[in-house]
């Protein structure tokens, strides 16, 4: 196996797979292998005799890449002849709470048969809540709860951790609602997406046995993605490793780019200091794109200060030089994107799903969309509305809910009257005050509020229908498999017959998904044989990911957000919007706050390392912003590129404010017609400490995104100085001088 090894792997690849004992950091930059390396060094445990293939764990992030990396591990362990007599510990952080969490939740006061909340779940929870405690929504909106909830979990503090030692994350009353929140959970005998983290950590805390448990078991653990993990998943994972100390973390701080979920840079950045004698191992090889891409995106990724100290390289050919391309409006961007994209089908050979469109914000595909479907191309949307979003979806999947878990109070208030069956919103009041009262779920409200008579006996009647036609799904689910179990509940509760009533189209649509939904069951059953239960399926579905829902057979344009594309790639990348304001995004234009430019930047480095061949980056003059046309400034990425590697091209006459760069060195051409450079700032009239004319109150300036404005407070002096400026949209907003770019005027 060591020959195998050091003929497969380039050098620094060989020393990370095959150095196994103590703490291990290998900083792996884009497109440098290593989802190979880590195959590698797992069947490189296994072929030595170093831990049986259970007593691996191998955590990544999305199923995507748990997958991979697991039909690696295989295929190499086949090659040796080495069969597998045990399930492999390969999946995501979540899967893998989860399969612990089933196996010992009860020892935290839980039942294994637990529901999994998604975000909307999560969040009429918390608006019952609100209710229950006469919190006005429109005042205090459940979605912040929600949101700071959400934080205290990643950061592993429950209600009582908050109130004791970190009372500044939340007020008081942000407190009473998440305490409320978690008793509300426990008696619907639910978890949160966030909770299957802090429940496993909790349970290792409060059941010492358990922990020790899988440090026993886990003699090697390795962690995929370590820039992207937060507080819970380092303190999670500094658990699991302490007994044998062979922790090996793989990642890249130049991809960080997910702080507003909860990763901390820090987690990488720190990993020495935190695992003292770590071995360092730095895979700077790019395998992935052509040397202009590689060497555009590094020279914008050394601008940053939160990262190590490695410099990506690829011995691939040069390349197309990147393609930078000024356009007057949305729209026009649009047209040139879709034109470039049919031209490299049709003149050059690619295939549609050899190109990706990628962007800031979600309401930029609109513009995108429609151009190609005027040009009838293929396209497939990732990060919409996933197919388990969809109404008649959620509705089916909630009774399914409920019968593994019949406590599941969200699943019971969406279906008690879906579809229609004449129990309204005061019935259900009614119920949900009587679950308060009396700490029972809203299925047992049902009868014991017939039996109590809190309803009139027309209304007790149509409860007790629904209470038993739930408890004759739950015992048909014994004997039935889940596809026929699904059809069992399209009848009783006759929710397609309903829908053909309605005789429209869009009744058709949900009965045609109703459709691939069993589609969808009869697969998994054929795929998990035994193992396709109703848990399971719930399960998986609950854990999927936007990214695990790339079709990468599609011959079809992908449309996604820059922050969906990390971990894929393409022959053909469209990076549009690049204006600042845009991306990188306002909020990143804080000087104060300079981390926010970082990970703006991190997330460029990212797109533009997608791409494997050729590179388009785009930008609009002008761009509607909620319904007015704003004028933007171009991204200052761009400006730090190099010259050597961009192409750049405009469709239309000199744009005008290219003349106030007259002198700047560069210079792009477009068929006959030259261009200046786009803008360098370093020219423009700005701050400068060392100069007497200062910034001072009631000076007007200009500020490149937020317009022209007055300053009416100075304070400080030097590099930290700050000034406070009061636009003309009547917003105030504070500067650092030094990075603000305020032109006087």
């Amino acid at each position: 196996m060591t020959d195998f090894i050091e003929n497969s792997l380039n050098p620094v690849q060989v020393q990370a797979a095959t150095t196994t004992e103590g703490p291990v950091l290998i900083l792996a930059g884009a497109g440098s292998g290593k989802t190979r390396v880590l195959t590698y060094r797992m069947a490189h445990m296994i072929t030595q005799g170093l831990a049986s293939p259970h007593e691996i764990l191998a955590v990544t992030f999305t199923n995507k890449a748990a997958r991979e990396m697991k039909d690696r591990v295989i295929q190499l362990l086949s090659s040796f002849d080495i069969p597998l007599f045990n399930d492999l510990w390969i999946s995501t952080f979540h899967s893998i709470c989860v399969k612990i969490l089933r196996s010992h939740i009860e020892y935290i006061g839980y039942n294994p048969q637990f529901t999994i909340y998604d975000d909307s779940d999560q969040l009429a929870t918390i608006k019952k809540i609100l209710r229950f405690m006469n919190i006005n929504d429109k005042i205090y909106p459940a979605k912040s709860f929600k949101s700071k909830i959400n934080q205290a979990k990643m950061l592993g503090l429950t209600p009582e951790e908050v109130s004791q030692n970190f009372s500044s994350l939340m007020d008081e009353q942000s407190l009473l609602v998440y305490s409320t929140y978690e008793q509300e959970m426990k008696k619907s005998n639910a978890l949160d997406f966030n909770d299957l983290l802090l429940k496993t950590y909790q349970l290792f805390v409060s059941s010492p046995q358990v922990l020790k448990h899988y440090q026993d078991q886990f003699k090697y653990i390795m962690v995929d993605e370590y820039q992207d993990t937060n507080k819970i998943q380092y303190l999670i994972v500094k658990m699991l490793s302490q007994q044998h100390k062979n922790l090996c973390v793989v990642g890249d701080e130049d991809q960080s780019i997910y702080s507003w979920r909860g990763a901390d840079i820090s987690n990488i950045l720190n990993f020495e200091k935190d695992f003292l004698k770590a071995q360092t191992f730095k895979l700077e090889q790019n395998y992935r794109s052509t040397k202009n891409i590689v060497s555009a995106a590094s020279a914008i990724i050394q601008n940053n200060t939160q990262r190590k100290d490695k410099v990506l390289f690829s011995e691939n050919n040069d390349g197309s030089l990147i393609t930078v391309k000024e356009e007057m409006d949305e729209y026009e961007e649009a047209k040139y994107a879709i034109k470039e994209i049919e031209n490299l089908h049709d003149q050059k050979g690619y295939n549609y799903k050899d190109c990706a469109i990628f962007y800031r914000t979600n309401a930029q595909s609109r513009v995108l969309e429609e151009q190609l479907r005027t040009k009838s191309i293929p396209y497939k949307l990732v990060g919409g509305m996933r197919f388990y979003d969809r109404l008649e979806i959620k509705d089916i999947i909630s009774y399914l809910k409920v019968v593994l878990n019949p406590k599941d109070d969200n699943a019971i208030k969406r279906i008690i009257n879906t579809p229609a069956r004449g129990i309204g919103k005061t019935t259900v009041t009614k119920l949900e005050d009587l679950t308060q009262r009396e700490n029972i779920s809203l299925l047992e409200a049902c009868m014991r509020a017939t039996e109590n008579k809190v309803v009139n006996s027309g209304t007790g009647k149509k409860l007790v229908n629904f209470y038993n036609l739930i408890q004759g799904v739950i015992s048909e689910s014994h004997v039935l498999t889940l596809s026929d179990l699904y059809k069992s509940i399209l009848d009783k509760t006759q929710y397609v017959v309903k829908l053909k009533l309605e005789n429209t189209s869009e009744a058709q649509n949900r009965i045609d998904n109703l459709e691939e939904l069993n589609n969808a069951l009869v697969q998994f059953e054929n795929e998990r044989g035994e193992d396709a239960t109703l848990q399971n399926y719930l399960e998986e579905m609950s854990l999927v990911s936007d990214l695990d829902k790339v079709d990468q057979f599609a011959d079809a344009v992908t449309l996604m957000t820059l922050h969906i594309s990390k971990g894929l790639e393409f022959p053909n990348v469209f990076i549009v919007g690049l204006e600042e304001g845009l991306f990188p995004s306002f909020q990143s234009l804080d000087a104060a706050d300079p981390e926010k430019m970082e990970e703006e930047r991190r997330l460029a480095y990212v797109g533009m390392t997608r791409a494997e061949e050729n590179l388009y980056l785009t930008y609009a003059k002008r761009r509607k912003i909620w319904g007015q046309e704003k004028q933007f400034l171009p991204s200052p990425f761009i400006k730090e590129i190099p010259d050597q590697y961009i192409d750049f091209k405009a469709s239309f006459r000199r744009p005008s404010f290219f003349d106030k760069y007259a002198s700047s060195k560069r210079s792009y051409s477009n068929d006959s017609i030259e261009f200046d450079a786009v803008p360098s700032y370093d020219e423009e009239q700005v701050y400068d400490p060392d100069a007497d004319d200062g910034f001072r109150k009631g000076m007007r300036v200009k500020h490149p995104t937020f317009g022209v404005g007055a300053i009416f407070k100075v304070e400080g002096s030097g590099d930290t100085q700050k000034v406070s400026v009061m636009f003309n949209d009547k917003n105030t907003r504070k500067f650092v001088v030094k990075y603000a770019r305020l032109e006087i005027i």
